[in-house]
């Protein structure tokens, strides 16, 4: 059983407001999950933009200011090729959403890219109506990377200046080993529950909440990689890593260990969204 986050609001309150502000200016400095340039991962043809369900979609994925692009194209062609539908959704038209046509989505996908600009892009009541369809109408919410920093906020979202979505309260999430040694990017070995570990991209990607029973893959050092949790009735994936990645970006990058390609296992996390069944997990 996945438990929900601690909530540290009290404790944050504890260390008063400049504890707050000083926590929240670091915040900014680490969460820019930095990501290379280009408009198409090369290989097969990218998925359409849209492909949207009758009635309701599976999945909205960000594709506004702050995202990667190239990683929105991957995350689209996987959903394209197992048959679930989707809709890539800019900042502009998030923000003009009700909530009541977020809700009719399954599960929100917000890819790596930077936290900050991301944030920057997206108005404080748009990124609080997709709180409320996480937490109280039980919608699903995969972030990877800057996704994953956006996610957990100290604080409610409150205006147009506050962080995050505060989809999930809690403490400023801490540096991976990778970004305390000063790295971009760099393939890491993850480690899974049933001991198998395999590479996989690292692109300045969070140390995820340590859930009991909620830690899907850890770095090498043992610090949680990939959780899963409970936020009010919704379902909560946080990724430190890239699985969608395609072996062109790679070689971009000039990595070049076809291991790091990952779709499968990508997809194993988003159908965990979109069905909300839990992966296995470390104890």
């Amino acid at each position: 059983m996945v438990l929900s986050l601690v909530d540290h609001q009290n404790i944050m309150q504890a260390g008063g407001g400049v504890f707050r502000a000083f926590a929240i200016v670091i915040f900014f400095a680490i969460a820019g999950c930095s990501y290379p340039k280009g408009d198409s991962p090369g290989g097969t043809p990218p998925a359409p933009a849209s492909n949207p369900g009758r009635e309701r979609t599976d999945a909205l994925i960000y594709s506004g200011p702050g995202s990667w692009g190239l990683e929105v194209e991957t995350l689209s062609s996987i959903l394209y090729e197992h048959g679930a539908t989707y809709q890539q959704v800019s900042g502009q038209e998030l923000d003009s959403f009700s909530l009541e046509q977020i809700t009719k989505f399954r599960l929100l996908i917000f890819p790596g890219g930077d936290a900050w600009t991301l944030t920057r892009n997206l108005r404080g009541s748009t990124r609080n109506r997709l709180r409320i369809a996480v937490r109280e109408h039980g919608l699903s919410y995969l972030g990877f990377c800057a996704g994953a920093w956006a996610a957990i906020t100290p604080d409610p979202v409150v205006d147009d200046q506050s962080y995050g979505f505060g989809i999930v309260t809690g403490p400023i999430q801490e540096q991976s080993y990778l970004q305390r040694q000063g790295r971009e990017y760099a393939l890491s070995l993850a480690q899974f529950p049933d001991g198998r570990s395999r590479e996989l991209l690292w692109f300045g990607g969070p140390v995820t909440p340590a859930i009991p029973g909620g830690v899907i893959a850890r770095y090498p050092d043992g610090k949680p990689a990939i959780t899963q949790l409970r936020a009010g009735r919704g379902f909560v994936l946080l990724s430190g890593f890239h699985p969608a990645i395609t072996r062109e970006i790679l070689q971009e990058l000039g990595l070049n260990k076809l291991e790091a390609v990952a779709p499968a296992f990508a997809w194993q996390m988003i159908q965990a969204g979109l069905s909300q069944r839990d992966l296995p997990a470390f104890p």
